[in-house]
Formats: structure tokens, C-alpha cells, sequence
């Protein structure tokens, strides 16, 4: 069980600061159809921030390969858009133990609702609902280990040749019953600036933060000072290479936080339409 424990408490360092391993808080409404993105992704970490805020070392670095699938499908309904979507995660982590773990992470699952829609006139806004099913192996690692609800609100101002995105989601952390540990909830703000210089090529800059909102629990007894937060920054570049295929690159740094991972990561998003 204090195996089990220890693993559980470095994967929610990794798994804490990240959107599954693969940040993507796009909130632009597609054109109706079918979708389909792929996410490449890779982070390194030789410290981590304590429940003060301090930057310490690990005992060994830690390295994660990923890839995830998203199928998506976005329809219309009463003039407003809507969006269904799936992410199929595998990984491979070395979290300074013996081997590396590989296999299968958590899948998610989305559903997303246009309330205000402008059709390309420039203001968008969106409700969101994610649910993470713990379908990775959390003794190895590979996953949370429970399910989490997130609920959310994204708003997106797009007039070329600018755009802005942000974001709010609430993270509703569910008891891992095998351990009887429950991660508080967590509160995650997102934002990004974006500016094309052609139609087909932008460049940004992003911000993906988070607060826990509730002391962690094992057993139902509250623990003290494992709230955890994050600030990660950094650049994304986005190019069309096709007019049914897009690509965009980021890397984010997390730059302060506390009982989390002072992480590099480095990702990516091909994303390719089915539509005509």
C-alpha cells in the first residue's frame, strides 16, 4: 500500500500541471463535420516545487514520450455549434524508478456547446464538460487511478489578425477506491494571444494555470499543505499545410507552483478534417 501511495503521489505531481500530458484548451467552433488530431508530446523535470513554493531537486530526472488520438465531431443545432470528442493516450515515463512504464494513460472524453455563436464574426463563447476515466495503470504510474468530471467556460475573440482564447474549468477529483486517496479539486485558467502574419501561419503566446481549491485525503482524514498550483508559460507557432490539415507546436515552462513538477514540456496537434 506505501508503494502504491509513493507512485500516486509522483504520478498527481506529473499528471497535476497537464491536461492528461496533452494541453489543448482550443475553443474555436469547427465547421460541421468530422475530426480527427493527433498529439505528440514530451516532458522533462529535475526538480519540483515544495508546499512552499521552493524549487528542489529530485532524486533522479523525469522524461515522458506520449502520444493521444482525439476523434472529434462538431455538428450544428439551432444555429449554435456543438462538439463531441474522445482522447486515446499512450505513454511511456520514467519517473526515476527501475524501468520505464509504458502503456495506456486515461482516456477522456468531452462534449462542448456554443452559446454564443457569431459565425466568424469574432466573439464565441462555449460550455465545456470533460470526464477522465481511469482506464491507465496508476500502480505503474500511467494514470490517476480515478475519475474526474471538469465542467468549464471558454471564450474566444478571433479578428484577424488577432486572436484571443481563454478559459476556466472547475476539476472535480473522484477517490481512488483501490487506495482510498482523494486529490483535492482544482481550479484551471487558461489564456493565449495569438497574431498571423499570413492566413495560413500564427504565432502565440500561452499561459495554462492552476490552484488547488481542497486539501488532499486519505481515508477520509484532510492532510496539510498538499494544495497544489501552477504557472506554465510559453510560445506556440500554428501552420495550415494543407486546407484540411493544421499544425501547431508549443513548449510551456512551468515556471513557479507549489507540490508540483517544475516541468518542460514540449507538444504538438495535427489536426485533420474529413470535410469536403
Amino acid at each position: 500500500m506505501k508503494n502504491i501511495l509513493t507512485i500516486a503521489a509522483a504520478t498527481l505531481l506529473v499528471f497535476a500541471t497537464a491536461f492528461a500530458q496533452f494541453s489543448d484548451f482550443e475553443c474555436m467552433p469547427h465547421a460541421p463535420g468530422f475530426y480527427i488530431m493527433g498529439y505528440p508530446g514530451y516532458f522533462t523535470a529535475s526538480k519540483f516545487y515544495d508546499a512552499d513554493g521552493n524549487s528542489q531537486d529530485l532524486a533522479e530526472n523525469w522524461t515522458g514520450f506520449g502520444f493521444a488520438v482525439r476523434p472529434a465531431y462538431s455538428g450544428v443545432v439551432n444555429n449554435h455549434r456543438w462538439n463531441v470528442s474522445a482522447v486515446l493516450p499512450y505513454q511511456s515515463l520514467d519517473l526515476g524508478g527501475s524501468e520505464t512504464q509504458s502503456g495506456i494513460g486515461d482516456m477522456q472524453f468531452s462534449a462542448a456547446y456554443w452559446i454564443w455563436d457569431n459565425h466568424g464574426k469574432g466573439h464565441n463563447l462555449s460550455v465545456w464538460f470533460w470526464a477522465d476515466m481511469p482506464t491507465g495503470n496508476d500502480e505503474k504510474g500511467l494514470g490517476t487511478g480515478q475519475m474526474n468530471l471538469r465542467p468549464g467556460l471558454a471564450y474566444c475573440w478571433d479578428k484577424y489578425p488577432y486572436q484571443m482564447q481563454t478559459s476556466v474549468f472547475y476539476n472535480i477529483r473522484m477517490k481512488n477506491s483501490d487506495t482510498e486517496f482523494k486529490p483535492g479539486n482544482e481550479l484551471w485558467a487558461n489564456w493565449s494571444l495569438c497574431y498571423s502574419f499570413q492566413p495560413n501561419f500564427m504565432v502565440g503566446a500561452e499561459i495554462e494555470s492552476g490552484w488547488g481549491m481542497q486539501e488532499d485525503k486519505f481515508n477520509d482524514v484532510s492532510g496539510t499543505d498538499t494544495k497544489d498550483n501552477w504557472f506554465k508559460v510559453g510560445p506556440s507557432v500554428q501552420y495550415q499545410l494543407m486546407p484540411n490539415l493544421g499544425l501547431k507546436v508549443q513548449g510551456l515552462y512551468n515556471a513557479f507552483g507549489k507540490n508540483t513538477s517544475r516541468t518542460l514540456d514540449l507538444g504538438a496537434r495535427f489536426e485533420y478534417s474529413f470535410n469536403k
